[in-house]
């Protein structure tokens, strides 16, 4: 195996100084953009879906719940906390600024009868299916040869 493994130049703290650039990009992207913000739980049945979004530290009034068709949006905007004069940041894992998600569902959504209730920094959203976009039984006639 000598050979395998192309030479290090990074030792110590090249090492460090790497691994420390490397945190710092990811930290300071624009998270909601790049992860999955919020974090859902998702769970349907043949006619209705049920949604729980985790937004902690956002408050009721900056959350919009839109659809169309068979797309639920999810948006809104998690406000940054004033810190006292002088304070530094030691470490800032927590995303601050505006979000979106968008859920496609396998029917089309009965927008008018959604319902959506906030607790404790989980949205819970009951999205049921449009009559129309529901399965009908058919009926199969007997034909009786002559």
């Amino acid at each position: 195996m000598v050979g395998y493994w192309p030479t290090m130049a990074l030792t110590g703290n090249g090492f460090d100084r790497l691994n420390d650039a490397i945190t710092r990009s990811f930290l300071e992207q624009d998270t909601a953009q790049t992860s999955h913000f919020p974090q859902l739980n998702v769970y349907t049945k043949e006619n209705e879906a049920y949604v729980q979004a985790f937004l902690p530290g956002v408050q009721i009034e900056d959350i919009d719940l839109t659809s169309k068709e068979n797309i639920l949006f999810i948006k809104g905007n998690r406000k940054e906390e004033k810190l006292a004069d002088g304070t530094q940041v030691h470490i800032r894992e927590m995303f601050h600024g505006e979000f979106s998600r968008s859920l496609e569902f396998p029917f089309l959504i009965d927008s008018d009868n959604i319902k959506a209730e906030f607790k404790d920094g989980v949205v819970g959203i009951l999205v049921p299916r449009r009559e129309d976009d529901k399965p009908k039984k058919i009926s199969i006639q007997s034909i009786q040869n002559k």
